[in-house]
């Protein structure tokens, strides 16, 4: 039986979190021939947002003439051995990694989630491993990270400086702490690893090493995704 469209009315329902995805359904009514869709429209400004959404987590450092105050959002640290290899900041893969054949420094660096006071940016900080010395030496005497105040600044106020780092108990009973990133899956984000390249081993109480998997990595530099599992488009020479 073919539905009476003299007779309905139309429906708006969302699906999702997309506002315009819209789906019309034919509901059959009594009532007088009403044909109603509601129009999204966008809204528009004359202004700039003093800060756009983004999804992700900005990855900082301590900058030079001005120090990083905030909570730590995670319960514990990670780390990884790293290299400045292209240009940029890479965990080592171990055997096989190529920094390492080029003879290029390796550094231990440490990696946790902060709330920042005042601005409530959530941010993933980096340090490397003898400015982390505070964080291992709190996790030796306490069960979690998570709720401390943390103060990073460089003392000499220079750049690539030594980074200071003060920990300070805080009663957190009126404030909301947001939950905890999964680090792991941040960094693999950030540095443009696939997921399953990164493997755990909780090696102490408090603290995880992470540590690449050469041959998923070796894989991934042939294949045609990138890290994000997004693929590369292919572009066509003309001869």
């Amino acid at each position: 039986m073919q539905p009476n469209h003299d007779n309905v009315s139309y429906v708006r329902s969302q699906v999702g979190s997309n506002p315009y995805n819209l789906t019309c359904n034919a509901i059959a009514t009594d009532r007088k021939p009403l044909h109603v869709m509601e129009t999204v429209m966008p809204i528009w400004s004359n202004s700039i947002p003093e800060k756009t959404k983004q999804c992700g987590y900005d990855l900082r450092r301590t900058p030079a003439d001005k120090p990083i105050k905030g909570l730590i959002t995670c319960n514990a640290v990670i780390g990884c051995y790293t290299h400045w290899w292209g240009g940029r900041t890479v965990p080592c893969e171990g055997k096989t990694c190529e920094a390492c054949k080029a003879n290029t420094p390796a550094r231990w660096h440490c990696y946790l989630s902060i709330l920042e006071s005042g601005t409530r940016d959530h941010f993933i900080f980096e340090c490397t491993g003898k400015a982390a010395n505070p964080l291992i030496e709190w996790l030796s005497t306490e069960p979690t990270l998570r709720g401390v105040l943390l103060y990073a600044h460089r003392p000499k106020r220079r750049r690539n400086s030594r980074v200071e780092i003060i920990l300070t108990p805080r009663d957190n009973r009126d404030t909301i702490i947001p939950t905890a990133p999964d680090l792991v899956q941040a960094m693999s984000v950030i540095w443009q690893l696939p997921g399953t390249a990164l493997k755990t081993d909780r090696t102490e109480r408090q603290t995880t090493l992470i540590e690449p998997d050469a041959t998923i990595l070796n894989k991934q530099r042939l294949n045609p995704a990138d890290g994000n599992g997004q693929q590369k488009r292919k572009t066509k020479v003309k001869k």
